[in-house]
């Protein structure tokens, strides 16, 4: 890596995060909490989860920009070099396929709704779940280079609809009935902010990829927090409105209900569309390093991924939204918790790792176990506490 890489200052790492967060599933966060809790406590939910992630985003981004190293070369001095590969590429791997499910479902929900209201015709969703995954697949696949040209008009297209479906929500309805919106099923608030840190804990703990690239730890800092929290939270706070004044919690059917449904839905389609070939890509990627296949293999890789993936969305993966992201939660903060013990806590950090380090696996591994059996809801807090002590007290006990 040249010296020239190393100069990116914070405000270009913001707009790779900000870009990010601009999607749809940023707005489904906000529909589904709204259904269990008031408009105030899903803000309040969100600034906590999305601040609890930024908080140990920063920390990796530190390290990441002392050594300049990404997310699986920091891992290995915790985990070792197998067992970083292992554990961050089957997270990694797994949870952008469940994305990629999820996004593929909403894609076709949309088109399905489109050709109904134009045509009268009633297209299965699944169907249009496999076709849509399937050009998803086939872009990733062939045509990634071109995915920044569709990314120049869906951000701006979803941008344009969230404002003027805002001015139309508004000429019908005041802010007072938002404010004054109370769930019939309330939700507690620990189980609804493990639900935000589930949301964007994969971006938490994959930051070092980017911020390695930071001119200065301040500007990786600085980038994280002002490309994530106000971008997130905004979207959250939108999606949580629409689903309050449009009655319903289904996100094809929000924007359905925002007037010029084709126009509505094509811009649904098309910014799950770019955010989903990443995850696509991104996977296919995650388990090409897994088996240990060559780049040359990646294609073939991403096209079997990804037919799993459309299986996913066959299936509705989207009605399961809240047990993936919960899944999500459990499984990634405790990793989090081990490499900011080794490099920070314990000071163990080590340039040349062994292969496989047991004291990080079992202290993940505790983590994780912890989140499954503790019935307490600070358990989705607690999680990447927990695995940062064990890791402390296994390398002052065992040398």
């Amino acid at each position: 890596m040249s010296d020239s890489n190393e100069n990116v200052k914070w405000f270009s790492l913001a707009s790779i995060w900000f870009g990010g967060m601009v999607s749809v599933p940023s707005l489904l966060i906000g529909s589904t909490l709204i259904a269990a809790l008031s408009f105030q406590f899903t803000l309040l939910a969100g600034l906590i989860g999305f601040g609890f992630v930024v908080l140990f985003m920063s920390f990796l981004s530190i390290a990441s920009v002392e050594k300049r190293k990404n997310t699986v070369s920091l891992a290995s001095s915790s985990f070792g070099t197998l067992g970083a590969n292992i554990i961050v590429g089957l997270v990694i791997g797994i949870s952008t396929l469940g994305w990629f499910g999820i996004q593929s479902n909403i894609a076709g929900a949309s088109f399905s709704k489109i050709i109904l209201e134009m045509s009268g015709t009633d297209i299965p969703v699944w169907l249009s779940s496999a076709f849509w995954g399937l050009v998803m697949i086939v872009t990733a696949v062939f045509g990634f280079k071109y995915l920044k040209w569709l990314n120049y008009i869906a951000v701006p297209a979803l941008t344009v609809l969230l404002i003027y479906g805002l001015m139309v929500t508004f000429q019908a309805h005041s802010f007072d009935e938002v404010l004054n919106f109370r769930p019939t099923q309330p939700m507690p608030l620990f189980q609804a902010i493990g639900f935000t840190i589930g949301f964007v804990a994969v971006g938490g703990v994959i930051s070092p990829d980017y911020n390695r690239f930071a001119a200065t730890k301040k500007d990786a800092v600085l980038g994280s927090i002002i490309g994530i929290i106000p971008s997130a939270i905004c979207l959250l706070a939108v999606g949580a409105i629409f689903a309050i004044t449009q009655n319903t919690y289904d996100i094809v059917e929000i924007f359905s209900s925002l007037g010029y449904p084709f126009f509505a839905m094509s811009t649904l389609i098309l910014a799950t569309w770019t955010t989903n070939v990443v995850n696509i890509y991104s996977s296919g990627l995650a388990f090409t390093n897994l088996i240990g296949f060559k780049e040359s293999s990646r294609s073939k890789v991403t096209l079997v991924v990804g037919l799993v993936g459309i299986g996913l969305a066959i299936i509705g993966i989207l009605t399961y939204f809240m047990g993936f992201i919960t899944i999500l939660t459990i499984a990634i903060t405790p990793i989090a918790g081990v490499m900011i013990a080794d490099y920070f806590l314990s000071k163990t950090y080590s340039d040349n790792p062994q292969k496989l380090n047991w004291k990080g696996i079992v202290s993940w591994l505790s983590g994780v176990v912890l989140m499954l059996v503790m019935t307490s809801d600070i358990k989705n807090i607690l999680g990447i506490v927990v695995a940062a002590i064990c890791y402390v007290l296994l390398q002052k006990i065992v040398k």
